[in-house]
């Protein structure tokens, strides 16, 4: 999946954190494991059906092929995908169920099934699936990657590092994997093993100010200010419109007592669209599976 795609907004996390003696709104980019999506649609057929834009005509298509073969389980699997973009992840996954009924066997189907359970919260049901998945195709990175995301959220912190490092395994160029254990890490003050993990997914993609921003948050509650600051500004080089980056680099000069500089960072920063109130912890907006990325 290419991080890029999946709003800013959607990943940004607001905490206060107490520095010194002085607490200060401190911010940081939780799990990318809200911008999961379903998997790609292939072609059906020509590419003037694959690439509608009407996710209507999509389904209409579709529905056509599944007349004509109602055993075609593809047809039936990208059905399920549109209904997921939709939001309507009931329908979704009983589109799936007919899928995985004419081809028990079908690994994609079983993870785009986990997917659609994880947006309905049913976590325990998404585990499942996703290792149905992995049963049938143990190589398949994106389930261990998806089960990861979800083992997260059930706060199963260590099962997802596992769950991470073997999607890692099958493929390490999986930059949002390296990326999801760091945040992982960091959550069990595990700061130094993070930071290795952000190296990884930096290496793999330097691009991603995501990981920069997230980098810079580490290093700076190891108290290594010099560094967040220069990981903040590559941040900021990626894309000067973050004003999580910003904001954490004026937090920082201020605690450096560098006031002249940090006033420059917080003038930036509250020249951008506002994120959050300060002092709250919540998910901003879920950019969740209604994009065709993964």
């Amino acid at each position: 999946m290419n991080t890029s795609k999946c709003n800013e907004a959607s990943r940004l996390h607001i905490f206060i954190r107490v520095l010194g003696t002085t607490a200060v709104m401190f911010l940081m980019l939780v799990s990318i494991a809200d911008c999961v999506s379903f998997a790609a649609i292939p072609n059906l057929g020509s590419n003037n059906v694959s690439n509608l834009n009407k996710s209507d005509e999509a389904i209409k298509a579709y529905d056509k092929a599944i007349e004509i073969n109602p055993h075609n389980s593809t047809a039936w699997d990208n059905k399920g995908k549109i209904l997921g973009q939709l939001g309507k992840y009931d329908e979704a996954i009983k589109v799936y169920d007919k899928a995985i009924e004419i081809n028990p066997q079908d690994s994609k189907a079983w993870n785009n099934k986990g997917l659609a359970l994880y947006k309905l919260n049913k976590f325990d049901e998404a585990i499942k699936a996703f290792d149905k998945a992995i049963e049938f195709n143990p190589q398949y990175s994106k389930a261990w990657y998806s089960k990861g995301i979800v083992l997260y959220k059930s706060n199963k912190f260590n099962e997802a590092i596992t769950a991470y490092d073997k999607a890692i395994e099958i493929n390490p160029q999986n930059s949002d994997a390296w990326y999801n254990k760091a945040v992982t890490l960091n959550d069990l003050n595990k700061y130094e093993e993070a930071l290795k993990a952000y190296d990884k997914a930096i290496e793999t993609n330097p691009q991603n100010m995501y990981v920069w921003t997230n980098k810079g948050a580490t290093l700076g509650q190891l108290g290594k200010s010099d560094e967040a600051i220069k990981a903040y500004d590559k941040a900021i080089e990626t894309n000067p419109l973050n004003s999580v980056a910003w904001y954490n680099k004026a937090v920082t000069l201020d605690n450096l007592n560098k006031s002249d500089e940090a006033i420059k960072a917080y003038d930036k920063r509250f020249k951008l669209p506002p994120t959050q109130k300060p002092g709250t912890i919540k998910v901003l907006y879920l950019n969740g599976l209604n994009k065709s990325s993964l």
